[in-house]
């Protein structure tokens, strides 16, 4: 991929998901985490690890959280649901925002829109059902809007189809969820292609873990769900 992230989105992308002044462990853990990624990045020093999780330090936290991770930079972000509604679309719009006011849009766990990242996804339209589980529906088109780089947009469209790989034993921080895991392929038609991938949870139907194209800038992103 051609383009990079700014340095300081990708700083800002490790934001932890606290708010007020009682920190949970897992935000208090994720807030050292950032500062050790912008010393790295600007001032040298060895790569940090990442926090490890546990059964325990999730039980600590009372909201629910998303973890999302940028594939291409390995830099991940701990998200609060900020507003759920439904439109005159099927599926569920969920909002989920960092501390640092970076946030991600959902379609029933379909990902429709960024905000605070360059080359972000202004918004888009995806085959959602919308009758129970959530994902994609069996095909479609797919249309999506993107910033450029000089304050424009353009649009990327999409023709996808969906396949079943069957049920899937998915392991979250030491637990283990039936999923049925989805998977996306979507086409431009001049040979560009696109792989989406959902493990959707069989006993609530929410996506337990996704794998989704974010745009040409950003690249895929990577969702999972670690507090209900």
């Amino acid at each position: 991929m051609k383009h990079l992230i700014y340095a300081l989105g990708l700083c800002a992308m490790l934001g932890a998901c606290a708010q007020g002044p009682e920190d949970t462990p897992l935000e208090l853990e994720v807030g050292g985490l950032i500062r050790d990624q912008i010393q790295q990045r600007f001032g040298g020093g060895s790569k940090p690890q990442p926090p490890t999780l546990t059964r325990a330090l999730l039980a600590s936290i009372k909201d629910p959280h998303v973890e999302v991770v940028i594939e291409e930079q390995d830099l991940r972000d701990y998200l609060t649901l900020q507003m759920a509604r439904r439109d005159d679309e099927p599926g569920r719009i969920e909002l989920w925002r960092s501390i640092d006011n970076i946030s991600f849009g959902f379609r029933d766990g379909m990902l429709i829109s960024t905000r605070g990242l360059r080359g972000g996804m202004i918004t888009a339209q995806v085959p959602a059902d919308g009758q129970g589980a959530m994902g994609p529906a069996a095909g479609g088109q797919r249309s999506y809007l993107f910033r450029g780089d000089d304050s424009g947009s353009y649009r990327v469209t999409l023709a996808c189809e969906r396949r079943d790989l069957g049920r899937v034993s998915l392991e979250v921080v030491e637990r283990a969820y039936p999923t049925r895991r989805l998977q996306e392929r979507c086409s431009d038609g001049k040979g560009g292609e696109v792989v989406n991938d959902y493990w959707v949870d069989l006993s609530g139907g929410r996506i337990r873990q996704s794998r989704q194209w974010a745009g040409p800038v950003i690249g895929y992103i990577r969702t999972r769900q670690v507090v209900d």
